[in-house]
């Protein structure tokens, strides 16, 4: 991703109470069943089962994700052999300093 000055701005089109309850929807409904994180040079990636309904709660996630944080580039991999599926949320260093703020502590420990 570029820090070219034509980017979108780095805010959160939610404010207030809808940011809140949105933010405490993913985590109930998607990250806190994250099963790993990994840290990606410009963003972070997290495993979640393959099995239903992930693969629609994750596609959901980014759908709606992209109308108020468009700054974000979201990719939803699907490993072979029925292996689990991967959300990477990528962006600037200063996208991946925001995600970071704004989800620290909805998802699990690894």
């Amino acid at each position: 991703m570029s820090d070219r000055a034509d980017d979108p701005a780095l805010a959160c089109a939610l404010v207030g109470p809808d940011f809140a309850a949105r933010k405490a929807a993913i985590t109930h409904d998607l990250f806190a069943h994250v099963e790993a994180v990994e840290e990606l040079a410009d963003g972070v990636a997290y495993r979640f089962p393959a099995d239903e309904p992930w693969p629609a709660r994750a596609l959901a996630f980014v759908a709606a994700e992209r109308r108020c944080c468009p700054f974000f580039a979201f990719e939803l991999i699907f490993a072979p052999h029925d292996g689990p599926l991967w959300l990477r949320v990528r962006g600037s260093a200063e996208a991946k300093a925001f995600w970071r703020s704004e989800i620290e502590g909805a998802v699990p420990a690894s």
